[in-house]
């Protein structure tokens, strides 16, 4: 028998401003009260009478919550959204729109992704957890959901297949 243990609610929330990348221009900054939960799927070990351990998965996902809270996200591979670190500021241009931002360094936090959107933030989390899978054999998949609020988000799934 399948099992799907939910971990998230409002255990794992971060605050944090972006602005969203698109054809027809650049979104004002602004921001959100982000939620995020997790949902792993497998079958419970017979040793531990448990899918996985809360106190192991919860590292994974504070980790990840507490990199982004109260920060400004930056995507670093937009092509169109040079960032530029000059002494203790990033310099951020929109070459299409030729608008530019000035921001302290301590208060962003530059990702290794395209645009700053709910998709991006629960793929970069499923890659996090990437590790779980080598140290539990019983579980299946994994679904990320990142929400900017309530009823409004996305969910990633990673399966032991996407590993190979």
């Amino acid at each position: 028998m399948s099992y799907r243990l939910i971990q998230g609610g409002l255990t794992f929330k971060f605050a944090a401003a972006h602005f969203v990348l698109g054809d027809t221009g650049c979104e004002r900054l602004h921001g959100h009260n982000y939620l995020v939960e997790v949902q792993v799927f497998g079958e419970q070990d017979e040793d531990k009478n448990l899918v996985i351990d809360f106190l192991e998965l919860k590292p994974f996902v504070r980790n990840f919550v507490e990199e982004l809270d109260h920060r400004i996200l930056l995507p670093n591979e937009n092509p169109h959204l040079p960032i530029t670190k000059k002494g203790e500021e990033y310099l951020v241009e929109f070459l299409p729109k030729k608008k530019k931002y000035v921001f302290p360094v301590a208060d962003v936090c530059l990702l290794p992704i395209k645009n700053t959107t709910v998709e991006e933030f629960a793929r970069l989390l499923t890659i996090k957890m990437k590790p779980l899978f080598s140290k539990y054999p019983n579980i299946d998949s994994i679904d990320v959901g990142v929400f900017e609020y309530k009823g409004q988000g996305c969910w990633k799934k990673i399966t032991r297949e996407d590993l190979s």
